[in-house]
């Protein structure tokens, strides 16, 4: 029973640092993808590096200032081409 414990505890930890360590900066660095976002005819595109520092919030500033830049536009809604994927429980964050 004591040694049943100890294991889950020990899992419990092991998961935790794991969890822990896969969101700091240097391994989201290699461990995050890019991601695509696009207007509908193509011309704002912007790819997020969260490695590099251009993230979701970056892709979102640049376009809002295409928008600003851009009034005549009538393709102003930003799409994301690509699936996400659930069990990457790392980029959570």
């Amino acid at each position: 029973m004591k040694n049943n414990k100890n294991k889950t505890k020990t899992v419990v930890i092991i998961l935790i640092l794991f969890i822990t360590l896969s969101n700091t900066s240097p391994v989201q660095f290699f461990t995050l993808g890019n991601y695509h976002y696009r207007n509908a005819d193509n011309s704002f595109t912007y790819t997020e590096f969260p490695g590099k520092g251009l993230d979701f919030e970056t892709g979102i500033t640049r376009g809002e200032r295409f928008k600003r830049e851009h009034p005549d536009s009538a393709n102003k809604t930003l799409y994301r081409t690509f699936r996400l994927n659930p069990l990457k429980f790392w980029e959570w964050w």
